[in-house]
């Protein structure tokens, strides 16, 4: 399975859930309650399949896409320059440094974010049923990111494509989020998985961040790619520079 496909049906499967929801909810949005013993079966389906592709996340496979698995070894291509010398360059480690702080600015604004939804489920504006809604929003929005359109690369962190991401796995934190304001089986089922993922990601950046940037990782530059999910301008741009540079 090629990784484009899986993102599609990724995509597809989170509009029919999102439509779903939109539906029950008019109908009788009780049921749409995940802390509620008697909530709709819709919810627990959407859980499992949430659940099993939080799993599968820890056994790379060919579907997944480079900028996903680039934290492991089996995908690191030392650049000419990185097996020349053994490490970061000056210019290198500044730019790694300035990716941190994009970073933490990032993870701040997040923060913040939910925050708010936190203020409005305690003061009584969010219920379960409007979190998991919002999940399922975060759900098409990671998508989104994936094909091209993500505020996270053009406002934040200014990188390239979602190959050279530095958060590119905190997207599974990320999506439960909304979930774990809510204390239960069901949300935190979900962010414990999510959150031992991420910090395996996380992990792997503070041993090895030359895995993580294309000018010490040549699998992560244009010439390598292979699943052509990126915005054409990119590839356009960065075909030529990044030949000469390998």
């Amino acid at each position: 399975m090629k990784a484009h496909f899986y993102y599609y049906g990724k995509t597809i499967l989170g509009i029919i859930a999102l439509g779903v929801f939109g539906y029950m909810y008019l109908k009788n949005p009780e049921n749409l309650n995940f802390k509620a013993d008697n909530h709709w079966i819709g919810v627990d389906i959407f859980w499992a399949i949430l659940f099993v592709d939080l799993l599968q996340r820890f056994i790379p496979c060919k579907f997944h896409a480079i900028g996903q698995q680039k934290y492991l070894k089996r995908h690191f291509i030392p650049s000419k320059s990185f097996e020349e010398n053994g490490s970061f360059s000056e210019k290198e480690r500044q730019y790694k440094r300035t990716i941190d702080r994009r970073t933490i600015v990032t993870l701040g604004l997040f923060f913040l974010m939910n925050v708010v939804w936190l203020i409005f489920y305690v003061i009584g504006i969010f219920r379960p049923q409007e979190l998991f809604g919002l999940m399922l929003l975060y759900f098409i929005g990671d998508m989104i990111c994936v094909f091209g359109i993500c505020p996270f690369r053009l406002i934040f962190l200014r990188h390239r494509c979602c190959n050279v991401c530095r958060i590119y796995n905190w997207d599974s934190i990320m999506l439960v989020t909304p979930l774990m304001i809510v204390p239960s089986l069901y949300s935190w089922s979900l962010g414990v998985i999510a959150f031992a993922y991420t910090l395996v990601w996380e992990v792997a950046y503070y041993k090895h961040p030359e895995r993580f940037y294309d000018s010490s990782n040549a699998a992560l530059r244009c010439s390598h790619c292979r699943q052509k999910m990126c915005p054409s301008r990119y590839k356009k741009n960065k075909k030529k520079k990044n030949a000469e540079a390998s």
